[in-house]
């Protein structure tokens, strides 16, 4: 058995009694899918699974993996998300003039980021072996809900890809989680939105009238995948900021058909081309919501290799109503935003992404020392940020000594909102903003007798409670 990152995950997970082993034979067309989502609707997250014997595929297939705080930071090497947080801030304060929209090549400027560039390999990895022919069949890849791909027939979805792609120059490389819909066993519709890194490097192609290579990794170091993930400022590169956050710069190998460097370590790599224009219908595809995504276009990848370690474990997620994985893979992304947030708006004390709305850009935010008319401004502000571009609701609360949390905000919403001047509306794109953090109420604030706190605290166990 080959030694790989996400190999390594799994062994520490299990040794700190974070990982299940289902050993009986599982079908990949929704009973993984289902094992997964009751899992993860378990206190914290439930454990990470690893299903030894998929029906129809000598691979074994991982779920869950970053599914609670624990497995996030034991997956990121740090202790606490705040080393990231405070890692970050340090970067950021070697920027005087902290700018939006060049964000991404002020950072990309400073040696102490830079220096984290990922190195190229002297070959590529010995253990990666070649399919001939390259068979996408081969693999358990998932059916999640029963409606998936049925436009079309195709119910399976490759869940935690890193896709790469480059401008037609090869100077500006992306990598990006895309929905990936297996179409057989030579084809794949990647489903890149619209302002994705990918999409912007489609339409150079398209325009250049040249086809686009694509490659997609499966597994490897898990920073690479959460720098896929996050929403980083502008071309900033993702392999960089892996780098960067881990500490040390990651290894890249070229690939064996397209002109494209990949992070080393990786279970399984698929390359191929989209040409000019070529498309597929993708989808339905149930996700966040509780409802089905409709049918739309989607670039069509024609696979030209596909290499795989002989024993490779395929990485997967399973999208679905909250709490599910990618909710605690999204904290990983709030500790970094909202260093991002206070250098903008110094007046930010922390945000919040509750669950239930962190895939619709919308947050909770607590202000230190608010005031009236703070909250109109800063919510343009935010507006005007790509975070916050499509944010259904941003609800803005007092700081507090302690965590922000849903049902807290959801309180002061109600109590402390004035539905005829603190609810701000942007017609145009359908935002709201709530201010509640009363600040300009007369109201007394009730607050409890620090000498009856301090007697209840010492005659406790004399009332017989504890």
């Amino acid at each position: 058995m080959t030694s790989s990152p996400l190999r390594q995950l799994i062994s520490q997970l299990e040794s700190n009694g974070e990982l299940s082993r289902i050993s009986v034979s599982v079908d990949p067309l929704l009973e993984i899918a289902a094992i997964t989502n009751r899992t993860c609707k378990q206190p914290q997250g439930g454990k990470a699974l690893l299903f030894e014997h998929p029906e129809g595929s000598q691979f074994e297939i991982a779920t869950n993996l970053f599914g609670s705080s624990t497995r996030v930071c034991m997956a990121l090497g740090v202790a606490d998300l705040n080393e990231w947080s405070n890692r970050l801030q340090v970067l950021l304060d070697r920027i005087p003039g902290l700018d939006a929209e060049s964000l991404d090549r002020q950072i990309a400027a400073l040696p102490e980021f830079s220096r984290f560039a990922p190195f190229v390999a002297a070959e590529p990895d010995p253990a990666l072996i070649p399919m001939n022919p390259p068979n996408l069949d081969c693999f358990p890849f998932l059916q999640s809900w029963p409606g998936d791909g049925a436009a079309e027939g195709h119910s399976r979805y490759i869940t935690l890809p890193q896709v790469f792609t480059t401008d037609p120059d090869g100077g500006t490389r992306n990598c990006g989680v895309y929905r990936v819909q297996q179409r057989g066993e030579r084809e794949v519709a990647i489903q890149w939105k619209a302002g994705s890194g990918a999409y912007r490097h489609a339409e150079q192609f398209r325009q250049a009238g040249k086809i686009m290579p694509v490659a997609i990794v499966l597994g490897g170091d898990p920073a690479t995948l959460f720098s896929a993930m996050f929403p980083l400022p502008g071309d900033l590169d993702e392999m960089t900021f892996a780098g960067f956050m881990r500490g040390v710069s990651l290894a890249t190998a070229a690939c064996l058909n397209v002109p494209l460097q990949i992070p080393a370590g990786a279970e399984v790599v698929i390359e191929g081309y989209v040409e000019p224009g070529d498309t597929a219908i993708e989808g339905p595809f149930g996700n966040h919501t509780g409802f089905y995504s409709t049918a739309a276009m989607a670039a069509l990848m024609r696979v030209t290799s596909i290499r795989h370690r002989q024993d490779a474990i395929i990485p997967a997620t399973v999208v679905g109503p909250p709490p599910m994985e990618d909710c605690w893979m999204a904290k990983a992304w709030e500790r970094l935003l909202v260093v991002f947030l206070r250098r903008f708006v110094p007046a930010i004390k922390d945000i919040h992404f509750p669950f239930e709305w962190v895939f619709h850009q919308s947050a909770i935010i607590s202000l230190e020392n608010p005031q009236p008319g703070m909250v109109r401004n800063i919510s343009a502000q935010l507006w005007a940020l790509p975070w916050f571009k499509s944010a259904r609701i941003l609800l803005f609360i007092t700081a507090a000594d302690e965590p922000i949390g849903l049902s807290q905000a959801a309180w002061k919403a109600m109590n402390m909102t004035e539905f005829t001047d603190d609810i701000f509306y942007d017609k145009v794109t359908d935002r709201l903003a709530l201010d509640a953090t009363g600040c300009r109420s007369s109201r007394p604030k009730v607050k409890t007798s620090a000498e009856c706190s301090a007697l209840v605290t010492h005659r406790w166990k004399e009332y017989g409670l504890a």
